[in-house]
């Protein structure tokens, strides 16, 4: 085709972006419709998984997917699908390993050819393109070996210790000694809040001093990936010299400041206090607050997704780490501010709940506790399900007005990550305070999980329900998600003393435990990993029995929650397992043994000392 360009530059703009029929790709949905036209018009599906915030996904969005070449390549040989990771945590969940953005290749048929990980530029990624459809011309597309795992056909059989103590094994393995964390050479990341928090756990279980100086370290590393300016963390950052925490000559850092991490930072300075006292920590709460506060929150209470890595009219020149380095508030808005995700997500919002908890629990600041009551109630008014489940995203007003890569999906249907992550938050809510309302909704989503989601044969949740597409992608259950719910459920049966839970924990992990499964995930398995903690060491249950209007109850109930024990059940209960004896009592019970009846807040402490370790007697079936 011969081009007469009406200016030099237009022809420079041809020469940057390339000719194009189209102005830009037909992006479908995740439906069986989409899958059906590959299927019919034997093309492959191009599948691009990424998240809102991610600057490598905005990076591909505005420089390949806009370039021409790009743009008639996928339109004439591809049916290309968009999907938001963490608005279908289901398909997040199956591509993660690919990290963001994920570009996955399937055969028309629907079998994963190749899948690519983060940004590719034109020049790298026509190649690609060219390569996959002169293989489909000559009929010889493979089937990819990496291609993620569908539901086990059977559970494991496995000894759940000998599970448990393989993947101990991978996750120390992973562990950095130097700096602490899992990275090579960075502190954070999405993964890191609950591989930290079993990291305490096991330090706590077997007092193993070495294992609590790297959870410490971890903790401590934290503090570097803090924004001096507004606050909030970094999703990673790298340190140029550990020796003194927090103190560092020059950003390098990941500046995208996303919710997750936001958690897993309140979690590590959380954890940090509870055990030092040191107020580097509490400095480190406050920081993560202040950003959420003035940043994440909507007027309900609840919070949005993430803060952009930079601002959208960024002047030529000025890196996105120049920007980051500008030392204060004024300086930053000369330039604009960074756009923020306003969608809302159940799961995210379950997690950043739980880490709030932590807080109050850890510093005793009733901010924190309220907090995140306001934000569990809108969720509990606002996401709640007449079948009892909670919905991932709703659409609001300020979602509605963002500049999106991705249309922002309300699929009002079940998924795991949401049921799990806020079934754990309203559970901590309820060993924060004692208020029976939290049992009750978490009882009620327990409920709902396991009619919606449950595979009642061989254990195990699915991802989510079945639709059309599950005749061309096989469900899934996923390691992670199944890992909290089995955590869930576990808290949940000591709780309630519902025998329909009672070995839902133990199934569930038998169901995804598969040894290549888990080495596939590879160091995302920290939630497996302390689910099979709690199934393996037994619970710590803290009872108090009495009036619970007597100010000895409360007294009791401050000093139970005071007490560091990773695997603490800690409520009030009625006289019948216990009798009345006229003032309340505490009793500390594992499935072993129980204390005597505790009526002095000042032996709390040292009675749950003696439950320090793991119990013999253990659910394992």
């Amino acid at each position: 085709m011969k081009i007469v360009p009406t200016s030099l530059a237009w022809l420079s703009l041809l020469l940057v972006t390339g000719a194009s029929a189209s102005e830009s790709i037909n992006w479908n949905h995740w439906e069986l419709e989409a899958f059906d036209e590959a299927r019919t018009k034997n093309k492959m599906v191009l599948v691009n998984v990424g998240m809102e915030g991610c600057a490598a996904c905005g990076r591909m969005e505005s420089q390949t997917y806009a370039h021409g070449d790009v743009i008639d390549l996928i339109d004439e040989h591809f049916v290309a699908i968009e999907v938001d990771a963490e608005a279908r945590p289901d398909i997040g969940e199956r591509y993660s390993d690919w990290a963001w953005p994920a570009t996955i290749f399937l055969a028309p048929d629907g079998t994963q050819v190749l899948a690519v990980r983060g940004n590719r530029l034109p020049r790298n990624f026509i190649p690609i393109l060219n390569d996959l459809i002169a293989k489909h011309e000559a009929n010889e597309l493979e089937p990819d070996p990496r291609s993620p795992y569908s539901a086990a056909p059977k559970p494991a059989t496995t000894e759940l210790t000998r599970i448990r103590d393989n993947l101990r094994n991978r996750l120390d393995r992973s562990l950095n000694r130097k700096y602490g964390g899992w990275a090579r050479s960075g502190i954070g990341g999405e993964t890191s809040g609950s591989r930290l928090r079993h990291l305490y756990l096991r330090a706590h279980l077997y007092d193993d001093t070495e294992l609590h100086d790297l959870a410490l370290k971890s903790s401590a590393g934290f503090l570097i990936t803090i924004d001096p300016v507004w606050g909030g963390s970094y999703s990673a950052a790298f340190p140029e010299d550990m020796d003194v925490p927090g103190k560092f000559s020059a950003l390098r850092a990941i500046p995208e400041k996303r919710i997750r991490v936001q958690a897993n930072a309140i979690t590590a300075f959380a954890l940090g206090y509870q055990h030092t006292n040191d107020d580097m920590y509490l400095r480190g709460i406050e920081e993560i607050d202040r950003f959420l506060k003035n940043w994440m929150m909507a007027a309900n209470g609840t919070f949005y997704t993430n803060q952009k890595s930079e601002p959208p009219n960024l002047p030529r020149g000025m890196s996105g780490d120049d920007y980051w380095l500008l030392a204060s508030d004024h300086a930053r808005r000369e330039y604009g501010t960074p756009p923020v995700d306003h969608a809302v997500y159940t799961d995210r919002n379950g997690e950043v709940i739980a880490a709030y908890v932590l807080a109050y629990e850890a510093t005793g600041n009733n901010d924190y506790l309220a907090t995140a009551t306001k934000a569990a109630n809108s969720i509990l008014k606002n996401h709640l399900h007449e079948d009892g489940w909670v919905i991932q995203a709703l659409a609001n007003a300020e979602a509605d007005k963002d500049v999106r890569m991705r249309t922002l999906v309300t699929d009002k249907r079940p998924f795991l990550s949401p049921q799990a992550w806020f079934g754990t938050a309203l559970l901590s809510l309820y060993r924060a305070t004692g208020e029976d309302k939290w049992l009750e909704a978490a009882d009620e989503i327990g409920k709902a999980t396991l009619e919606a989601l449950q595979d009642e044969e061989l254990g195990g949740f699915y991802a989510t329900t079945t639709d059309a597409t599950a005749v061309i992608i096989a469900p899934r259950k996923p390691l992670e998600a199944n890992g909290t719910a089995a955590s869930f459920y576990y808290d949940l049966s000591i709780y309630t003393k519902d025998d329909s839970y009672k070995s839902v924990a133990a199934r569930t992990i038998r169901a995804v435990g598969a040894p290549e499964h888990i080495r596939n995930e590879g160091k995302i398995t920290g939630e497996f990993a302390i689910a099979l903690e709690k199934v393996t060491t037994a619970y710590v249950e803290f009872s108090i029995v009495g009036d619970t209007d007597h100010p000895n109850a409360a007294a009791l109930f401050t000093a139970g929650r005071n007490v560091f024990e990773p695997r603490k059940l800690l409520h009030y209960e009625a006289p019948g397992r216990y009798p009345e004896r006229g003032k309340p009592a505490m009793y500390i019970c594992n499935p072993d043994m129980c204390s005597l009846p505790i009526e002095d807040p000042e032996q709390v402490a040292a009675r749950a000392a003696d439950f320090h370790g793991p119990a013999t007697t253990v659910m394992s079936n």
